[in-house]
């Protein structure tokens, strides 16, 4: 507005579907088909420049109602297998953020509305559809998210912990790590450069989830609370993981079962009883969902 005449950006193919606003006009995206899905470019209305990074979608984008990220959902067909990822793109960032991915699911985006949610269509491998939500909350064991920091981990536990450096980094870990334990039951493993917490783990009923589960509680109390809200996701390595929970954030909130020696994940029964609660991200469990 207020200029005599318009900006070449650059010419428009064939192959373009639409252009697509961000909520404060600051930004448009470009869409150009890719295969059965688009190619979305990200283009400042200011300086007409482009993003470096492309997002692949298997349809449009949503844009937050802030205007710095989308959402979106892609098909990734890895060693001849269909796995479906909801992805979030932040501008100026490297790479997408995953907030889930899963065999044989597709995901398409309807709206991120101004709470933060992100409202999707979830496609099974029979092409049936359901409509779900992921809800603008971080997954948490007694009030202690993923990426919080010791102080904010003190703020709502309190000062009676232990410290322990672990010295060497332990198994999939980006960083070498410190725990912080509370009354034995209750530990943090915290990365010691980023000073942030990289998995959560619990033995004992003080550490509820958000969603109002804790160790004792039954499977059937589990599955009540998460199935409706989350899948559980096939591993890379084979197989579905019950039990496992793909929840925001791209991380996994794991519950372990008193289960006897014979018997497997996939025979969990109703009277099963949680004995431990882990929260952590996919790649600490040596596994990508």
């Amino acid at each position: 507005m207020g200029k005599e005449n318009p900006e070449l950006i650059r010419e428009v193919t064939p192959t373009t579907y639409s252009f697509i606003w961000s909520p404060d006009s600051r930004y448009f995206l470009i869409r150009e088909k890719l295969g059965e899905g688009s190619i979305n470019s990200i283009v400042n209305a200011g300086t007409l420049t482009e993003e470096s990074h492309k997002i692949k979608s298997i349809s449009a984008p949503a844009w937050s109602s802030d205007s710095q990220s989308l959402a979106y959902g892609y098909e990734h067909h890895d060693y001849g297998e269909s796995w479906g990822s909801l992805e979030v793109y932040t501008i100026g960032a490297k790479t997408q953020e995953y907030i889930w991915k899963a065999k044989n699911y597709l995901y398409k985006i309807d709206s991120w509305d101004e709470q933060g949610n992100i409202n999707y269509t979830e496609i099974n491998d029979k092409g049936e559809e359901s409509k779900k939500s992921t809800k603008n909350i971080r997954a948490s064991i007694a009030g202690v998210h993923l990426g919080d920091t010791k102080e904010q981990v003190i703020a709502v536990l309190g000062n009676e912990y232990k410290e322990t450096k672990l010295g060497e980094e332990m198994g999939h870990f980006p960083e070498k790590l410190y725990s912080l334990e509370y009354d034995g039951d209750l530990r943090m493993l915290v990365g010691v450069e980023s000073d942030t917490v990289l998995e959560i783990s619990t033995t004992t009923s003080k550490g509820e989830t958000n969603l109002g589960i804790s160790v004792g509680d039954t499977a059937a109390q589990v599955f009540a609370a998460y199935r409706p809200e989350y899948i559980e996701p096939e591993s890379i390595h084979g197989g579905k993981l019950y039990g496992f929970f793909k929840v925001e954030g791209a991380a996994a909130m794991v519950f372990n079962f008193n289960l006897r020696g014979d018997q497997s994940r996939e025979e969990i029964k109703p009277e099963n009883k949680v004995e431990m609660i882990v929260l952590t991200y996919p790649a600490m469990l040596d596994d990508d969902f």
